[in-house]
C-alpha cells in the first residue's frame, strides 16, 4: 500500500517539509509535495534513512512534560516496529555472491544475468547473499531493482541517486570480470539494505545452527510476536545499577515528581527502573500468561557487550531496552547473532552505540 511523505512525517513525527526534503536528497521522483505517495519498499528505505539522520532522544521531544504532552508525544512520534532486516510479508531468495562478496557488501549491489538460469530471482523482495568461500550468509531487503542492457553502461542514467552512484561504482570494481557480468546479456541489478553487517556478525550467521538460523529469520519475519522497542531513546536515572534485593530502589524526588506528571508510579524491585525506564519512553508492554513481557537488556554483558544491570549510563537507557516475549527473551540470551542484531537495532533506531560497533561498520 503506497504511503503518502504526509503520512511518513506523522509516524516518525517530523516535520513533513524536512521529510520531503529528504526525499529529495535520496532521488525519490515521485516525492514532489507533501501529499506524494511512495510505495512500500521505497516508504522503508526512506524511513530508514531518516532514522539515521534523526536519532530519536529524549532531548528532542521533551517526554518531560505533562502527561497529556507525553500522550500526545507518544502518538505523534510512534515508530515503525520492523527491525532490519525487514522479512515481513518477503519474497526471499538465496543467491551466490561469493565472486563479487566484496563489492555486494561495499556499494549493497547485487547483480545477476537476466537470463532464465536466474528468472527464480525476479520478484524477491529480500535476498539472503550467501558466501560457499566463508558459509556466511547475510539476509537483505531489496530496496530497488534495475535492468542493465548488455554491455551499456549509459542505461545507468535514467536512475535517481544515490542508486546511480552505488551501480557505478559497483560496476567499476566487477565489470571488469567476465564471471559477474557477462559480455552480450543483459542485467539485472538489486539494491539491498544499507544496515552493516560487522565480521562478528558474519561470524555468528557461520556458526549459527540451522534451527538457530531458522529462529532469526523467523523472528525478522514477524518481530513484533517477538519484540517491542521504546519510542525514544534517553537515560532516565543516571548512576542507577541493578540492587540485589526486590524492594531496594529509592528513586529521587525529582524522578518521583517526573513520573507523577507522567501519571506513573516507581517500581523498586531489582530491574524496576529498567521498566519504568521504558515505559516512561513510550514502550509497549503487552502481557503474556498474566504478566508483561520481559523488559531485556540489549547490552547484557557477553559477546563483548558492556554489562548494562552494573553500569549507571545503561541500566536505565531505553535505548539500551526491548520488550521481548517470554520465547524471545529466552532467545535473546542464548544465540549471540541475535544478540548483535538487537544491539544493531539500537543503534539504528536512536544512535546508541556505547561500543562504536556500528558507527563505522
Amino acid at each position: 500500500m503506497a504511503k503518502t511523505i504526509f503520512d511518513i512525517s506523522k509516524r516518525l513525527g517530523l516535520d513533513a517539509k524536512a521529510v520531503l526534503t529528504k526525499a529529495k536528497e535520496l532521488g525519490i521522483v515521485s516525492a514532489k509535495v507533501v501529499s506524494s505517495s511512495v510505495d512500500d519498499l521505497t516508504a522503508e528505505w526512506l524511513v530508514e534513512e531518516l532514522v539515521k539522520a534523526n536519532p530519536i532522544v529524549l532531548e528532542r521531544r521533551s517526554i518531560f512534560g505533562t502527561a497529556n504532552d507525553f500522550k500526545k508525544t507518544n502518538a505523534d512520534s510512534a515508530m515503525l516496529q520492523y527491525m532490519r532486516p525487514n522479512l515481513k510479508g518477503r519474497r526471499i531468495e538465496k543467491v551466490s555472491a561469493a565472486i563479487s562478496w566484496d563489492s555486494t557488501l561495499k556499494h549493497r549491489v547485487y547483480s545477476c544475468p537476466d537470463t532464465p538460469d536466474y528468472g527464480f530471482v525476479l520478484g524477491a523482495t529480500a535476498l539472503i547473499l550467501e558466501n560457499s568461500q566463508t558459509h556466511v550468509r547475510i539476509p537483505l531487503e531489496v530496496c530497488a531493482v534495475t535492468r542493465l542492457a548488455a554491455n551499456r553502461l549509459e542505461s545507468l542514467s535514467g536512475l535517481s541517486q544515490p542508486f546511480r552512484e552505488r551501480a557505478e561504482k559497483y560496476l567499476a570494481e566487477v565489470g571488469g570480470d567476465t564471471r559477474i557480468i557477462q559480455p552480450g546479456f543483459a542485467h539485472r541489478l538489486y539494491f539491498l539494505g544499507t544496515e552493516p553487517w560487522t565480521h562478528e556478525m558474519q561470524h555468528f550467521t557461520v556458526s549459527a545452527s540451522d534451527m538457530e538460523w531458522d529462529a532469526v529469520l523467523s523472528i525478522c519475519a514477524d518481530p513484533d510476536r517477538f519484540f517491542r522497542w521504546s519510542r525514544v531513546g534517553g537515560l532516565l536515572w543516571p548512576g542507577c545499577v541493578r540492587t540485589e534485593n526486590d524492594g531496594e530502589h529509592n528513586y529521587p524526588a525529582e524522578l518521583l515528581s517526573l513520573l507523577n506528571r507522567l501519571e506513573m508510579k516507581p517500581d523498586t524491585r531489582t530491574n524496576g527502573p529498567a521498566i519504568v525506564s521504558y515505559l516512561a519512553s513510550g514502550g509497549e508492554r503487552p502481557n503474556w500468561g498474566g504478566e508483561g513481557w520481559h523488559i531485556h537488556h540489549v547490552f547484557d554483558g557477553t559477546e563483548g557487550a558492556p554489562r548494562a544491570v552494573k553500569d549507571g549510563n545503561l541500566f536505565t537507557h531505553s535505548a539500551g531496552l526491548v520488550a521481548a516475549h517470554p520465547v524471545a527473551h529466552y532467545l535473546a540470551h542464548q544465540l549471540p547473532l541475535l544478540k548483535w542484531l538487537l544491539r544493531r537495532e539500537a543503534y539504528l533506531r536512536f544512535g546508541f552505540d556505547p561500543k562504536g560497533d556500528f558507527v563505522d561498520a
